[in-house]
């Protein structure tokens, strides 16, 4: 049996998609590396249908990631949008100069309506998040 054959088995057990709106409660969108340590759901306390969460390699702002948060915004109805990025990153040798370069990217994109509220946290490795500021 493959792994995904396992996960298949496992979601069987589990409840149908939430019965909640498809706009998140929070109004936020969350942009994060995909590692697999990181569960974005506990670091920020949130609960299925807070947030929309964004997930790539390194949590980078890219093209992709643009058009997700964008669409986020316009169909979602997001407001704020959160980066993180984390210590000890496969994707990226230097986080912290990374998010400073991601938060400068997104808030100068012509792309989304609603740049006023984009914040960037780095997760370090005790369980620390703190927040770092773009490059000026």
């Amino acid at each position: 049996m493959s792994q995904t054959d396992l996960l298949v088995a496992r979601q069987a057990l589990r409840r149908p998609l939430v019965t909640l709106p498809q706009r998140p409660s929070s109004q936020i969108a969350i942009l994060s590396c995909m590692d697999a340590r990181l569960n974005v759901f506990a670091i920020f306390g949130l609960a299925e249908g807070d947030a929309h969460v964004i997930r790539n390699a390194g949590g980078c702002v890219t093209g992709d990631a643009i058009r997700s948060i964008a669409l986020s915004q316009q169909v979602g109805g997001t407001r704020e949008v959160v980066l993180l990025h984390h210590e000890d990153c496969a994707a990226v040798p230097d986080p912290e100069t990374d998010l400073r370069r991601c938060l400068g990217r997104l808030r100068s994109t012509f792309l989304l309506p609603h740049t006023d509220a984009i914040r960037g946290f780095l997760y370090e490795a005790g369980g620390v998040l703190r927040e770092t500021h773009p490059e000026e």
